[in-house]
C-alpha cells in the first residue's frame, strides 16, 4: 500500500490557484485533465489528502490514490474528461460489467474493485474505445486512497471508504 510511494491525485472542480500551488510544492506532475502523479515515499493517501484538502474550493473534490502497477492489485481508478454533451452510458456500463463500482461523490472518477488482472495500460485500451472523446486515463491502485468534498467536508481513507462504500454505484 503505497510502498513505492507513487500517487496519483484528481481533483474534480473549479481549480484554484492555491490548489495549483499546493500541488507545485508537493511536486506533483500533470498527467491527465486535472489530474497530477507525485512521488512520496513513506507517504499515506490520506496524509497528501489532509494537506492539500486546506486548498480546495468550495465546489471541488479531491481523490489521492497509491498507485498500484501489479496485476494482483485489487481496484483500478479509471477517469474520463467531461466533455459538454457526450454519452458516456456505454464506458460506464463497462465499468458496472468489470467489478464493483465504489460510491464516490465524483462525475468523472470511478474506482472499480475488479478480478479482472488485465494490465491497466491493456485495459485502458480497450475502455477507450468505449469513451465518446477517447480521453480516458486508467490505472491499478492499492487499497490506500482517500477523498473528499469541499461542500459535504467529508473525508474517507480507503479503509473507512472500503469497508462503507463498498456498493455497487449506479452510473
Amino acid at each position: 500500500m503505497g510502498e513505492a510511494g507513487l500517487f496519483q491525485i484528481c481533483y474534480e472542480g473549479d481549480l484554484t490557484v492555491e490548489v495549483s500551488e499546493a500541488l507545485k510544492r508537493l511536486g506533483a506532475r500533470p498527467n491527465f485533465d486535472q489530474s497530477w502523479e507525485v512521488s512520496m515515499p513513506r507517504r499515506r493517501a490520506a496524509t497528501i489528502l489532509r494537506y492539500l484538502r486546506m486548498k480546495i474550493g468550495g465546489d471541488a473534490r479531491l481523490m489521492v490514490a497509491a498507485l498500484d502497477p501489479r496485476r494482483s492489485r485489487d481496484y483500478v481508478l479509471v477517469r474520463h474528461s467531461l466533455t459538454p454533451g457526450a454519452d458516456y452510458s456505454e464506458l460506464h456500463g463497462a465499468l458496472e460489467r468489470l467489478g464493483w463500482v465504489l460510491e464516490l461523490p465524483f462525475d468523472a472518477t470511478f474506482i472499480v474493485e475488479t478480478d479482472d488482472r488485465t494490465d491497466a495500460q491493456t485495459l485502458g485500451a480497450a475502455l477507450t474505445e468505449l469513451c465518446p472523446d477517447e480521453a480516458l486515463m486508467v490505472a491499478g491502485i492499492a487499497p490506500d486512497f482517500a477523498w473528499c468534498t469541499a461542500d459535504l467536508g467529508s473525508f474517507a481513507p480507503g479503509a473507512i471508504a472500503v469497508g462503507s462504500l463498498a456498493r455497487v454505484r449506479t452510473i
